[in-house]
């Protein structure tokens, strides 16, 4: 039996094969056409792009007979409005793009911050889709028969059936965390009608069969079963072996995301105040929340294609990456130097100020590219430090991290994070983390295996440990108090900046 996992990204769409005894079989990937930076794409664009990613990965196939399932996870957020007929009605907002909007603020002020957290365990905010679809409602030309997040729309496509898991319904603000269904209360106080949105469903459920046309697009069984998948955090922490409290996933990708599990919801608004949301993970096993810096891998890559292109023709003739040369020049221990991240702004979790600017600071006539560059790590590093404190001030620490995705490659960024976050980093071995974890919940859903975690243990592959250091985590618990009062000068600068910006308007 195979089993097609689809993760659909913000740049491009993935689909790998996988064999019922772990094997990975193929892998597909093709970017959106889209320039980089716009802030929307077209439907029938993203759905042409997932039907030729999924053609294409099982064209390869021995045996496409052998496809039983196909899952399809996704990003949050965004989704494809269609009228009656199915057709969309505008261009899908991309979950980066700025929606702030007046009906959304007085929605918010009207039914209170408050509300929206007790209800959808998440501080109201523009970047999730609420308020994206009241811009949406108020621009298309005819009325919204359904509003589908991008999961949807694929499974949607692929089988006719509008359905929607747990974790991507809430990225919606829309949807009651404690009750698990749709919120009446937030549904009436937006104007829009239950009906207008997919049926909630378990990730992992059979959504339906392939519809004979798109079979036939596609190459397989018009019997192989669409399953809906989850969240892409969610599906990146199954496919690590996140299965119990105090295990995480750190993704390292264009962002950083740490996905910790756990047992209850903190106490109050707190939390929420944070931006943390609260959000079931898998088989009622407890809650994951996102604790995320925007400023990721992309300011690896910045730092890569501004100052270290040279050294391109030497990573040809050497068989390897730029960063590879970078990883092995990086010097072995913390200097001096001091990297502020901030080049997309202070953004994400425990705090998001979006005029925030990087920083530099240690600058001598001994600084070189490398040192600049670990000091990067290291500062993205400490980012996220500041994440796993606040978070244990609510009672989650994590005591294993899953480490995946581009920066999981690089063996002085994990040593960098056992050492600052003094505590042992697990590699993950298989790439393809979100589209493993969906096809595990394609196997589990034809299989009809109820324990999706145990599993999970067939298909999950962990490198060795990487320990901390004990003396480089003290030189870094320094550095860390020196990052932390250089990020409050920088939060004061930035709080000082708009305030002088709203007194001169």
């Amino acid at each position: 039996m195979i089993s097609l996992g689809v993760d659909i990204g913000g740049t491009g769409a993935k689909c790998a094969a996988f064999h019922e005894d772990g094997r990975q079989l193929a892998v597909s990937y093709i970017e959106y056409p889209n320039p980089a930076g716009k802030t929307s794409l077209d439907p029938l664009v993203l759905s042409d792009t997932v039907l030729e990613v999924i053609a294409r990965c099982a064209a390869v196939l021995p045996d496409r007979t052998q496809v039983a399932a196909v899952t399809v996870s996704s990003f949050g957020e965004s989704f494809v409005a269609l009228d009656a007929e199915g057709n969309p009605l505008s261009d899908i907002i991309m979950y980066y793009a700025d929606t702030r909007n007046r009906e959304f603020r007085d929605l918010i002020g009207r039914v209170g911050e408050d509300t929206f957290m007790r209800v959808t365990r998440t501080k109201p905010d523009s970047f999730y889709s609420l308020s994206k679809m009241l811009h949406t409602r108020g621009i298309v030309k005819k009325p919204v028969w359904k509003y589908l997040l991008i999961s949807s729309y694929i499974c949607w496509r692929l089988c006719g059936e509008t359905v929607i898991d747990v974790s991507l319904a809430c990225r919606t603000l829309l949807f009651d965390v404690n009750r698990q269904a749709w919120s009446d209360e937030l549904l009436c106080a937006g104007g829009f009608d239950k009906n207008q949105l997919p049926e909630v469903l378990p990730a992992g459920s059979v959504a339906g069969k392939l519809q004979k046309d798109v079979a036939g697009r596609l190459g397989l069984p018009c019997g192989t079963r669409v399953v809906i998948g989850a969240h892409d955090q969610v599906v990146n922490a199954l496919a690590c072996g996140v299965a119990k409290p105090g295990d995480a996933a750190d993704v390292s990708g264009t962002t950083e995301s740490i996905a910790p599990l756990f047992r209850e919801i903190p106490e109050g608004f707190d939390f929420q105040r944070c931006n943390y949301a609260c959000v079931p993970y898998l088989d009622r096993r407890g809650y994951v929340t996102y604790a995320y810096n925007i400023s990721g891998g992309a300011v690896v890559r910045w730092f890569r294609d501004n100052f270290a292109s040279h050294l391109s023709q030497q990573a040809r003739e050497a068989g390897v990456g730029i960063y590879d040369l970078l990883n092995r020049a990086a010097p072995g221990e913390p200097g001096e130097l001091m990297v502020l991240p901030y080049l997309q702004g202070m953004g994400g979790t425990p705090v998001m100020m979006p005029k925030a600017r990087g920083m530099i600071y240690g600058l001598s006539m001994d600084t070189g590219l490398a040192d600049v560059y670990r000091a990067i790590l290291e500062g993205l590093t400490f980012e996220m430090a500041c994440n796993l404190e606040s978070l244990a001030g609510f009672g989650i620490a994590p005591a294993r991290l899953y480490a995946c995705g581009g920066g999981a490659r690089s063996k002085l960024w994990l040593q960098i994070k056992a050492d600052v976050w003094n505590r042992e980093i697990i590699p993950v071995l298989t790439e393809e983390t979100g589209a493993l974890g969906s096809a595990i919940l394609g196997f589990a859903a034809v299989s009809g295996v109820k324990d999706v975690f145990a599993l999970a243990k067939r298909f999950v592959r962990h490198g060795e440990p990487i320990l901390p250091d004990p003396c480089r985590a003290g030189t870094y618990a320094e550095k860390l108090s020196q990052y932390k009062r250089l990020r409050g000068f920088v939060m004061q600068d930035t709080s000082d900046r708009e305030r002088e910006t709203n007194e001169i308007s």
